[in-house]
């Protein structure tokens, strides 16, 4: 059976709808194979680190070639193929391509010290197993970490083993197959496989088209978001094949390590479409210099947007106030919901609207569904609540994923009734999404919920705590429910000190009196996308795991 997205995509005109981010789709375009086989721009392309450009053109030529190879390697149509390549073009190589072959990717972050080598290569064996893949293709820095020999029994190969090898049949993919297993962020628990077939994914790429307004010839994409996570792979490396989009690709190590790098290379090319977590946006907020500034020109920049962790109002506006000098508007930015179970975009913000708050001026508005979507809010029993009344998010469309690979029983808690319960706390006003949190990590202390990243912010203002790094947990015994905070000092400070400044600050703001405040030396535990992972900081903490500073 083909794709049909006849309803909001498929035109009869393909003029119809030109400038405003649709486009036309044939009938016999029905997989992102389908529209890596179409590319046509020779004058428009990816812009990899280093400044190796591929053009559109030359892309569809590698990917088809290194399609033909994964035979080569034993994976055919339907086989699972682990890929931890760091290198942005490599990576892009192996995914399209596997993409084509119809082999099924599963992206894995890469160990990000040298001194993980046991733990990490733990971890991918796991990967192995769960997923059933018939190989690994690493980048070659990453295979020296690793080591030679098999994981879980399957052969491990180099990027430019996938490139030598025999080339063989290619059976292209239908539109029911598999495309890709995503790893969600394991915020709340071990990581999931999400299955996400070619059908979820096409239709996820040109929702996000529509949503944003994506017009290849006049708009560039800048990225420096991870490839193998779900916002950098669906909406940075996908996305753009769409309309053939030109992009360019900053390491992430490089952000970590001069966030204005990014900005700078939106300047350089005049960016028009960026995406970054809330703490991005914080994180250059602190760190840019008037000199960083004054050098900058973000006056094209017409889509600045914000997801993958809860949007915080204080920090767009932060960021807003220090870089307007530079030609910032304050209606580029984008807030935006989305999980890798949705494939990736749930809701948008339109274009051009800016920050919408409701209902004290700090919960951020999420934006309405992307074309396809249903959103809904429900009580305990499963009905839709009333106009801004807080439950769980419930969505519904073309975007969903088919399931968890390989786990039955989370993907029937999960996937109910052609529905993704997704665990996510929020509410809905004038068809608006405002995101709250997530059902696991409330707080319920004498009867009221108080939702931990609240707590968290109150604490992250007081001085000496280090940005992003506070997890508020919560504390039972048989009797009541407390809370207690771990809590990552940016220097050397006097802990007691820090500790009572935290509870004040959480007091005051919240009316909460806090227990235990535990001061801590480094980063707290956080997933490979940068979310705090507070069940993991718990155990940590109660086996001695986390070293008071």
């Amino acid at each position: 059976m083909g794709i049909s997205f006849s309803s909001f995509f498929r035109i009869g005109n393909p003029d119809k709808f030109q400038g405003e981010g649709k486009v036309f789709v044939p009938d016999e375009v029905r997989t992102v194979a389908d529209v890596l086989a179409r590319l046509d721009r020779p004058e428009r392309g990816l812009t990899f680190p280093g400044g190796r450009a591929v053009p559109f053109t030359r892309l569809r030529e590698l990917t088809a070639d290194a399609a033909a190879r994964w035979p080569g390697l034993g994976a055919r149509r339907g086989d699972r193929v682990v890929l931890v390549v760091a290198d942005e073009y490599e990576f892009a190589v192996a995914f399209l391509s596997a993409l084509r072959a119809g082999v099924v990717a599963v992206p894995v972050f890469p160990p990000f010290r040298a001194g993980q080598r046991e733990s990490y290569r733990a971890h991918l064996h796991d990967v192995v197993a769960r997923t059933g893949a018939v190989c690994c293709v690493v980048g070659e820095p990453i295979r020296r970490v690793l080591g030679d020999g098999p994981l879980a029994g399957r052969p491990v190969h180099g990027f430019a083993g996938l490139l030598a090898a025999p080339p063989g049949p290619v059976q292209p993919p239908e539109p029911e197959d598999l495309a890709v297993l995503q790893f969600s962020s394991g915020s709340t628990g071990t990581p999931k496989a999400v299955a996400v077939s070619h059908r979820a994914l096409l239709a996820t790429l040109l929702a996000i088209q529509a949503g944003l307004r994506i017009d290849g010839s006049r708009d560039r994409a800048v990225s420096w978001l991870p490839l193998y996570h779900d916002m950098g792979l669906v909406g940075f490396l996908l996305t753009p094949l769409i309309d053939q989009l030109p992009t360019w690709y900053l390491p992430p190590l490089r952000f970590a390590r001069d966030p204005v790098s990014w900005l700078r290379l939106i300047t350089e090319v005049r960016g028009t479409l960026a995406f970054a977590p809330n703490f991005a946006y914080g994180l250059l907020t602190r760190r840019a210099k008037d000199a960083d500034i004054a050098a900058l020109d973000l006056s094209s920049w017409r889509v600045a947007g914000c997801g993958a962790e809860p949007v915080r109002a204080a920090t767009l506006r932060a960021f807003a106030d220090r870089f307007a000098p530079a030609g910032l508007r304050r209606n580029a930015f984008l807030a935006s919901y989305g999980l890798a179970e949705a494939t990736l975009a749930v809701t948008l913000t339109p274009c051009d609207e800016g920050l919408t708050t409701f209902p004290d001026g700090e919960l951020v508005s999420c934006g309405v569904p992307v074309e396809g979507a249903t959103v809904r809010v429900v009580g305990p029993d499963g009905q839709d609540l009333p106009d801004g009344t807080e439950g769980e998010i419930v969505v519904s469309g073309p975007g969903l994923a088919d399931g968890y690979f390989g786990d039955p029983a989370a993907t029937a808690r999960a996937f109910r009734d052609g529905r993704l319960h997704t665990g996510d706390l929020g509410l809905l006003r004038e068809n608006r999404l405002y995101v709250t949190g997530r059902i696991k990590d409330v707080i319920v202390i004498n009867g009221v919920n108080y939702h931990p990243q609240d707590i968290e912010l109150a604490a992250s203002e007081v001085p000496g705590v280090r940005p992003g790094n506070v997890a508020a947990l919560a504390v039972r015994d048989e009797h009541t429910e407390g809370v207690r905070l771990a809590v990552a000092a940016s220097r050397a400070v006097d802990r007691d000190r820090l500790a009572e400044q935290v509870r004040r600050a959480v007091r005051s703001r919240l009316g909460l009196t806090v227990g235990e405040v535990v001061v801590v030396g480094g980063d707290l535990p956080k997933t490979s996308s940068g979310k705090l992972r507070r069940a993991h900081t718990a155990e940590l903490l109660a086996n001695g795991g986390l070293v008071a500073r």
